[in-house]
């Protein structure tokens, strides 16, 4: 808001012949300008699309505010609503949504009641358009305003901060780990390959053997009065096969991998993605397509992985347990 301000200038904010109007409306604009470009941080809660507005779209749209008011007796709010969300703005923005949005932003600040002293810009008491004044004072009243602003600034609710502080940390983590070296000097030291042939090996151990069927217990997939298979029966089935599948994907990237580091078989940009993964901790996105949602690191992740497996097998084997372990499943 400043810079916007401050690029109009002190000539330039004084001309106008309705002052006050002005005066009113620019510093609502430039609200406006900031209030749409600070949303793009909160990704798709902010906007669907992350559109490139500039300063030119701000001077833009003062230009034709100055111009309506000195041509036009009454001051055009209708027309200045469209000229600038619909055109100026709204002639990047593509979502529909989106589109809608803005115009809704807009019609807050460019409105009759704008003109009053109490009228605020947002739910906070502190965001209003200031009394008529000089460009330093208006200024100096930007320069007071919070610098981490809340949420409702920008019509969103405080939750949204959520979502934007986990991408901030995510981002900032995955910037540490690119730049973390991957190879120290030392012959005691071991070299990227060999401690990510430790970890599939070691992982190749301590990967469960797969669920079978047909080794059920009779109670497992007992059926009802009627020829059909109870209702757990039918879900534990389900939940089985899931696992198996997840089992023989982690058992055959592991040993490819192995292989890979080895020079045996090609390094596939999937196979490369899955050692980066190692080296950081991370579960590899060729076992996250195939499992269960999960934020673990990698390590606490194959226990996991380990824990469900059990659990799972007591129930096919021993037939439905007494109580159920819930976050075990794959959709609980």
């Amino acid at each position: 808001m400043t810079r916007s301000l401050t690029d109009v200038g002190e000539a330039r904010y004084e001309s106008c012949s309705k002052s006050k109007e002005y005066k009113k409306l620019v510093f609502a604009l430039a609200y406006f300008h900031a209030a749409i470009l600070e949303r793009r941080k909160y990704g798709a809660i902010g906007w669907n699309i992350s559109y490139e507005w500039m300063n030119s779209d701000f001077n833009t749209s003062e230009r034709n505010l100055l111009m309506y008011l000195e041509e036009q007796p009454e001051i055009p709010y209708q027309a200045l609503n469209y000229l600038v969300a619909a055109v100026n703005y709204g002639g990047r923005v593509t979502d529909d949504k989106d589109g809608r949005c803005i115009r809704a932003m807009l019609k807050k600040y460019f409105c009759s009641e704008i003109m009053n002293d109490n009228y605020k810009l947002s739910k906070l008491d502190t965001y209003y358009a200031p009394p008529d004044g000089s460009l330093a004072e208006t200024l100096k009243y930007i320069g007071q305003l919070p610098l981490d602003e809340d949420p409702e600034v920008f019509g969103l609710h405080s939750n949204a901060n959520i979502a934007y502080e986990l991408k901030t940390v995510n981002n900032f983590m995955d910037t540490i780990l690119v730049i973390q070296p991957r190879a120290s000097g030392g012959k005691a030291v071991k070299t990227p390959e060999e401690i990510v042939v430790d970890m599939a090996n070691n992982f190749a151990t301590m990967v469960p053997k797969h669920m079978k069927k047909d080794k059920a217990s009779p109670l497992t997939f007992a059926v009802t009065d009627i020829g059909a298979m109870n209702s757990l029966g039918v879900f534990v089935g389900q939940e089985i096969d899931r696992f198996n599948i997840l089992i023989s994907v982690m058992l055959r990237t592991l040993d490819q991998l192995v292989k890979a580091i080895a020079g045996t078989v090609v390094m596939s940009p999937e196979l490369e993605l899955m050692f980066n993964k190692f080296l950081d901790n991370k579960v590899p996105l060729n076992w996250e397509y195939v499992a269960y949602p999960c934020l673990k690191p990698l390590t606490s992740w194959m226990k996991d992985l380990i824990s469900r497996v059990e659990f799972m097998s007591t129930w096919l084997y021993n037939g439905p347990p007494a109580t159920f372990w819930l976050p075990a499943f794959y959709f609980p």
